[in-house]
């Protein structure tokens, strides 16, 4: 688990919900204070599909790429938002190929999501990463793992950043 600050706010928000730069996760939530509070559950409801549609449902949440269009229309506006907090999962693609890639052996059968913090308040950025586990897990090398991914990932989008510790 790692803890990030971007250094450059307006390009990091941009990034996120303008650009299809963060389309590879998923939303899990996310919390957003305006002049009203939402609060949004990610989690797919496969009653809500046709039985055809319902069928092809293999993720658990959201794709960021539907629900960055609706959060943008939220947040726009002359006002930022009072702050908001978020957390978005690796899809389960990139997960199972960013695990093929660095761990050829294999990885634990508990391994449940890469998953990243995104909080904005008083005009700043933090974003925390974690790994999450059906079970108890001792190994902490698929964690590792994704710290190393994630800002390697934010350094080739072009996302200045600062480690914090």
């Amino acid at each position: 688990m790692i803890l990030i600050t971007a250094d450059n706010p307006k390009d990091f928000m941009a990034k996120l919900l303008v650009s299809d730069v963060f389309d590879v996760f998923r939303m899990q939530e996310a919390s957003l204070i305006t002049s009203v509070t939402y609060n949004i559950n990610g989690r797919l409801r496969p009653d809500f599909y046709p039985s055809e549609e319902r069928e092809n449902l293999t993720e658990e949440f959201i794709a960021w790429s539907e629900m960055r269009p609706r959060l943008f229309e939220l947040i726009k506006g002359k006002n930022a938002p009072v702050s908001f907090r978020m957390t978005l999962s690796l899809d389960n693609a990139n997960m199972s190929a960013l695990m093929a890639k660095e761990s050829p052996e294999g990885h634990s059968d508990a391994l449940r999501a890469f998953v990243i913090n995104i909080r904005f308040e008083n005009g700043a950025v933090t974003i925390m990463t974690g790994t999450s586990y059906d079970s108890f897990v001792l190994d902490k090398s698929e964690e590792q793992i994704w710290d190393k991914a994630f800002v390697k990932f934010l350094s080739s989008k072009g996302i200045e950043f600062t480690p914090q510790q």
